[in-house]
């Protein structure tokens, strides 16, 4: 005889989203209701909703556009599936490249903080700018490079010339993984954010809280890159198998 498993709250709001998206009533490309109104709509706390919407946005069921609200995603296509492919099968060496960065990068957004370059500050404007402004036209060329630009320009005025040139093979190996990372919808979005952070801390002149944005961020791409493997798409398990 089976036990009886004990379901958690937060699960069965999950379930029930699920169940609601799969019905029809919440379509692709549909703008979830607020929290608060889901809560209502559900009979559970607020926070309880908070937890599952993350959960279904880690998933990659529901997706967080920044300033807009809980969207439910669009199926998958055939790039985003190769997209995780490619990641599946070189997920060592973008894991070492990432654990170098989170060792190195959030030292030089400190440094480069310290320095308060007015020209290190207008041209992570401007950088960050032209990301937010091209992000959704998916010329993921463009916006990897705009994404490396955006994390060298700091490195640059860092006034550390060994992290430079430490740096300089890493960005070159992250190339294909930007790509390829940005080819999924949601690696996209998570980008817009941190980056404001960081650049915000840097324009405040705050050493501490751009290394800490710095750190967050790095560890956040750590963080997305195991979810876009292991949680969201059942596929990448096969895919890895099969290499």
């Amino acid at each position: 005889m089976e036990p009886i498993k004990r379901v958690t709250l937060v699960y069965q709001v999950e379930d029930r989203i699920m169940q609601l998206i799969e019905g029809g009533h919440y379509t692709p490309g549909t703008k979830l209701p607020r929290e608060i109104d889901l809560s209502r709509e559900l009979d559970v706390s607020r926070g309880t909703v908070r937890e599952a919407l993350k959960f279904l946005q880690a998933k990659g069921v529901l997706e967080l556009k920044s300033g807009k609200g809980t969207f439910v995603s669009e199926p998958r296509t055939d790039e985003s599936v190769d997209a995780i492919r490619w990641l599946v099968e070189n997920e060592q060496d973008l894991k070492n490249f990432i654990e170098v960065r989170e060792g190195i990068e959030p030292l030089a957004a400190r440094r480069a903080t310290e320095r308060g370059s007015a020209e290190l500050k207008a041209e992570l404007q401007e950088v960050y700018r032209q990301f937010c402004e091209l992000a959704d036209t998916r010329d993921m060329q463009v916006l990897a490079e705009l994404d490396e630009k955006f994390h060298f320009t700091i490195i640059d005025h860092c006034g550390n010339d060994l992290i430079r040139e430490i740096m300089i093979p890493i960005n070159r190996g992250m190339t294909s993984f930007r790509q390829n990372s940005f080819r999924v919808d949601r690696n996209l979005q998570d980008a817009i954010i941190p980056h404001g952070n960081i650049l915000e801390a840097i324009l405040s002149d705050d050493p501490s809280r751009a290394e800490c944005e710095m750190r967050k961020h790095i560890h956040k791409i750590w963080e997305t890159l195991e979810q876009n493997i292991y949680g969201a798409h059942p596929h990448a398990s096969a895919a890895k198998e099969e290499t």
